[in-house]
């Protein structure tokens, strides 16, 4: 009776062992001859992969349009085009063309700072909460011609000459604002950008280093290894034990 259940317990641990006593296999086989087969030297570039480290993906780039241009945020870091630019404190939220009497300036807006630039995108001036900046920014956009932002306080007039910010009332909300919206860059900018962005290559060794030792799947997939290197203890314990009981009969 006692033979028969260890019997069928082997059986049915060894299938579900299987899968990973193959993965290990084939793992290690690869990370013998790493060198050899080049994975030391590879790096990975599918979007699928690389999103197993936490890497950009395309579709996490966020783009506003400006002009015949874009203004782009992936990984906390911004682009124009495909010009990295000065970082933004916070979410990037619009991104617009402010047009004065004898020139312009590109307004870039991010959850707690707006950063200026000149029409040639030199950085002209950073202002945040310490130039009064209502916080948090949550859109920018233009009446007629006048910078308005929303932010999670309300409504405000701004005028960036003299760095003023005016409550707009409940009553006096504007029927019409050309709020700078959410656009999609074309394609070869969105790659271009989820390849670009600050990472380090991650190689196929460290791939199959990681798959191999469980650490793909975060801190438990490691103990998910140790579980099953355990399992494999029991099941060639098991195994050792019918074998001699076959011997015995």
């Amino acid at each position: 009776m006692t033979f028969n259940l260890l019997k069928r317990w082997h059986g049915r641990v060894g299938v579900l062992a299987a899968f990973f006593v193959l993965l290990l296999a084939v793992t290690g086989l690869c990370l013998n001859h790493v060198s050899d087969w080049g994975f030391d030297r590879k790096a990975l570039h599918s979007p699928a992969l690389l999103s197993l480290y936490g890497m950009a993906e395309v579709n996490d780039v966020v783009s506003y349009p400006l002009a015949d241009s874009y203004i782009s945020e992936i990984n906390d870091q911004m682009f124009y085009q495909l010009d990295e630019i000065t970082a933004c404190d916070g979410a990037l939220m619009g991104a617009l063309t402010v047009r004065f009497t004898n020139t312009s300036q590109i307004v870039v807006a991010c959850e707690r700072q707006l950063l200026l630039f000149s029409p040639a995108f030199q950085l002209i001036e950073k202002i945040g909460p310490g130039l009064g900046l209502p916080v948090a920014v949550k859109r920018v956009g233009l009446v007629d011609g006048q910078l308005i932002i929303d932010t999670t306080g309300g409504l405000f007039f701004s005028d960036l000459n003299a760095l003023s910010w005016t409550a707009v009332a409940a009553g006096d909300v504007p029927s019409t604002v050309d709020w700078s919206e959410v656009g999609v860059a074309p394609e070869h900018i969105r790659l271009a950008l989820a390849e670009s962005v600050d990472r380090e290559d991650i190689t196929y060794e460290r791939l199959l280093l990681d798959i191999h030792s469980g650490r793909i799947l975060g801190g438990w997939g490691v103990y998910l290894v140790d579980a099953m290197a355990v399992l494999f203890m029991l099941l060639a314990i098991s195994g050792v034990l019918m074998w001699m009981r076959g011997k015995k009969v």
